[in-house]
């Protein structure tokens, strides 16, 4: 077997684990298998709130651990209505997503999710929750697996890279039926967003290399957000100036994310939510939080960040309710005569509000 070259045994950890960063602070346990339960015949309580899910994994409904850390190579989607209540999980599962959509009789501003790495599906419907916490939204998430225990982290890096191409193509169908019940049942949307987070955009960039979203016709999507989108930023722009089903397109930026960073040596390659560089796109907003940031990947969902800097979580809450967010971020306790001996971009700046 060939050898790994000694750096990233430093590496490997530092973007594995770092997927997994605490809650700092939060009064919730984390969602695991012992507090969630497969329940066909649940009723659901008053004070439940449910979390909608699409899932790639093998489905297993006579197990208790009823998805598994697979991808469906049939391409097969489950779907699932996640109640939660406290530190409880419960999961009722539906065969269409049309029957799932069916469940609410309208949505509050929804998101429809994808996570990226490290995410078994109990812990990536904890961390689905957590956005529903936080930002009080309905939402729709996502689900493929991009973590397996049984595997040492490079090779599930490496394993999640492969899978990601296959996994673009149900992503796709998912969105497609998604527009067609939008359109029958328009008067139950208000904002729609579709949020992908680090590696899980790596679907929308095979979606468009691959014209997977030729046939969706409609502006599916108020906001689309790529937020700290770890995939190759090189030509960044043949594909990304194909995603046309968004009236909104926002890309957010930390040069000192700490994933991103790790990610650049893995992968010999700048990183598109670290460094994207030219040319640029002008139907994507750019949105630099290098100068609020420290060396943060998750920053949209991290307490001690979002109570820190309110701004951050100001920013995410006016996409989701439909507001203009502020575009251009700061940090004004550094003198401008500071910062120019400090370490930057180059003269080719990204180009805020493009």
């Amino acid at each position: 077997m060939k050898k790994l070259p000694v750096f990233l045994f430093f590496v490997l950890p530092i973007i594995a684990l770092s997927q997994k960063e605490n809650k700092f602070g939060s009064s919730y346990s984390y969602c695991n298998w012992d507090n969630t339960k497969l329940n066909k015949n649940y009723i659901a309580k008053e004070n439940d709130t449910c979390l909608l899910v699409v899932s790639t994994r093998n489905y297993h409904a006579l197990k208790n651990e009823f998805l598994d850390y697979d991808y469906d190579t049939t391409g097969t989607l489950n779907y699932f209505a996640v109640y939660f209540n406290g530190n409880q999980w419960t999961a009722v599962p539906y065969p269409s997503l049309n029957e799932l959509l069916t469940i609410k009789k309208e949505f509050k501003n929804l998101v429809v999710f994808t996570e990226g790495l490290g995410k078994t599906f109990t812990s990536g419907i904890d961390r689905a929750t957590q956005l529903m916490r936080t930002y009080q939204i309905d939402e729709l998430f996502f689900d493929w697996p991009t973590e397996r225990p049984y595997m040492k982290p490079g090779k599930n890096i490496k394993t999640t890279c492969k899978l990601a191409p296959i996994v673009a193509q149900p992503f796709a169908v998912f969105l497609e039926n998604f527009e067609t019940y939008k359109n029958e049942h328009p008067e139950k949307f208000k904002t729609t967003t579709l949020f992908n987070h680090s590696m899980g955009n790596l679907l929308l960039m095979y979606d468009l290399q691959n014209d997977y979203l030729k046939n969706i016709h409609t502006k599916l999507f108020d906001n689309i957000v790529l937020n700290a989108a770890c995939v190759n930023q090189k030509n960044h722009k043949w594909w990304l100036d194909k995603l046309a089903i968004s009236k909104n397109i926002y890309l957010t930026i930390n040069d000192k994310d700490r994933n991103l960073r790790g990610a650049r040596i893995l992968f010999k390659a700048r990183q598109l939510g670290e460094s994207p560089q030219p040319e640029y796109c002008k139907n994507v907003t750019y949105v630099d939080f290098s100068e609020v940031l420290d060396i943060e990947h998750n920053y949209f969902l991290l307490p001690n960040v979002l109570n820190q800097k309110p701004y951050l979580k100001k920013f995410y809450s006016d996409i989701f309710n439909g507001q203009t967010p502020q575009l251009i971020f700061k940090d004004n306790s550094t003198p401008e005569d500071v910062k120019k001996y400090l370490p930057g971009k180059s003269e080719n700046s990204i180009p805020i509000g493009m």
